[in-house]
């Protein structure tokens, strides 16, 4: 992911995996197992039905043989999700005389959505819509008028990947009319040409490419979410007769052994949010003196505190005797240390050094604004004391994720880089900081490597070139996310 110089609040997504192939006009298939490994063929008896029975698998209906009564019947739902799926046939082929029946009323166990029995599996599903978007919410019954409902002249149906049709199946029976496509992937780039369109995708295969709405206030990306009053939380439970209980028992076991209970895990997640530039002077300083320090994150505070990680992009320094000088043709920029205020309103976690001004008021001011981080333990990267110290990445760990953070100043001006006796910001390299991205994987076992760069200043929405490619090339030497803190106003996001 690319951002050219707009602030960014990035809800951390697992990787995507394709699932099989739906066709829109085609029911919910019964079973779509995704095998991750190859243990061999199912047996050709798990399946057993009545006399002239079928059952139907993605369009095709297939007949089956009768059965004789099975040890032990195991009715299962219309639609599971693939993931799903797999563990439990698996788990049914390797039980003696176990057979899938489709009647309920004789089944020695049975799964289904009705909130009685043992919890088996939980799935959380998102409504999302295009990147590009002023749409932040659509309500339950929106989108089920949309899921049962054909779609009006000019309007496109829902886009689902097969996990979120058999769930939002189990949920609301079998759709009037969805397109369903492989995977995320295929789901955002179906969204793209249309403003207006909705898909549905299972929470841990978002993508940067979509936008997840909120339904009915409730946001699955937020870390305070509550599954159980989300429209979109499916449940399934195992119910078995007295002497089935432990076979049961042993179905449970095995969705847990696979590790597919739940696609999303709180004690998994890492919401992380970005910012742009921040210089509080000037201007900003002269509202902070009127309206009390705290007044910048009276607004924004609450959204980006909520965040288990807020980043700020911090390109000035904190001085003993800051005085406020809000003439427009101020350059020579610094903040009071009194503003620490408004950076703990937004609830900083660490601060980004990559700005051109760190050294406005020489390097003595410049080691005094570190030390100032260092005292009020606000861990800092992208600029440091002296060159090898601005150099080095920022390794954040939280529930189990490891998020390595560099940064460099390729803008200048020198005097405002870092070198072996002077502080300052990280001077640009290409080559050396594609070797941190490099060493960040292999010696820091980072899950997502995260570069900030103060590059050539622009006040157009659009980037320029130079922006564009400096960005690009970090982005195909591994970084996981590049954010461009050079610019005064929101420019663009691009995905490399």
């Amino acid at each position: 992911m690319i951002l050219a110089g707009a602030s960014l609040a990035l809800w951390g997504w697992p990787g995507s995996s394709a699932g099989p192939l739906g066709a829109a006009s085609a029911p919910p298939a019964v079973f779509q197992p995704v095998m991750d490994t190859d243990p061999g063929p199912l047996p050709p008896d798990v399946l057993a039905t009545p006399e002239d029975a079928s059952v139907t698998e993605t369009g095709t209906s297939i007949a089956l043989p009768a059965a004789s009564s099975p040890d032990l019947g195991i009715a299962l739902p219309q639609a599971l999700p693939p993931d799903l799926a797999d563990p439990i046939l698996r788990w049914i082929a390797q039980q003696p005389g176990a057979r899938v029946i489709t009647d309920t009323q004789q089944a020695d166990i049975w799964i289904n959505v009705d909130g009685d029995g043992m919890l088996l599996a939980e799935r959380i599903y998102v409504p999302v819509a295009r990147f590009a978007t002023l749409r932040d919410e659509v309500s339950a019954v929106d989108l089920l008028a949309q899921w049962m409902g054909a779609p009006e002249p000019g309007q496109m149906p829902l886009a689902a990947d097969p996990s979120a049709l058999a769930g939002l199946t189990l949920l609301w029976g079998s759709p009037a009319q969805v397109e369903v496509l492989p995977d995320a992937a295929a789901v955002a780039a179906a969204l793209e040409p249309y403003p207006a369109r909705l898909g549905v995708l299972p929470f841990d295969q978002l993508a940067p490419q979509v936008k997840a709405l909120t339904m009915n206030g409730l946001d699955p990306t937020n870390n305070d979410f509550d599954a159980s009053e989300y429209p979109l939380t499916v449940r399934l439970y195992v119910n078995a007769k007295p002497d089935a209980q432990d076979a049961a028992a042993g179905l449970q076991a095995a969705v847990e052994a696979a590790g597919v209970q739940t696609n999303r895990d709180p004690a998994k997640l890492t919401v992380l949010a970005m910012t742009g530039v921040t210089a509080m002077a000037r201007m900003t300083a002269l509202r902070m003196e009127q309206n009390g320090y705290g007044y910048p994150a009276e607004v924004v505070g609450p959204e980006l505190s909520r965040a288990d990680i807020t980043h700020i992009s911090n390109e000035i320094p904190f001085t003993e005797d800051c005085q406020v000088n809000a003439s427009e043709n101020n350059l020579t920029l610094c903040s009071r240390t009194e503003y620490l205020e408004a950076l703990r309103g937004v609830g900083v976690d660490i601060v980004g050094l990559t700005g051109n001004h760190l050294n406005d008021f020489g390097e003595q001011a410049s080691l005094w604004s570190m030390q100032f981080y260092r005292d009020q333990s606000l861990p800092t990267y992208g600029g440091g004391s002296n060159l090898e110290e601005s150099l080095k990445p920022l390794l954040v760990e939280h529930n189990g994720n490891r998020l390595v953070f560099l940064g460099a100043n390729q803008y200048g001006p020198e005097f405002a880089w870092a070198a072996a006796d002077r502080p300052g910001s990280a001077p640009y390299d290409l080559a050396g900081i594609s070797q941190a991205i490099t060493d960040a994987r292999s010696d820091l076992d980072a899950d997502l490597v995260l570069v900030e760069l103060q590059w050539e200043e622009s006040y157009d929405t659009l980037p320029i070139q130079s922006q564009r490619e400096g960005l690009q090339a970090l982005s195909s030497a591994g970084a996981d996310i590049v954010t461009g803190v050079q610019s005064h106003v929101p420019q663009a996001v691009g995905f490399g």
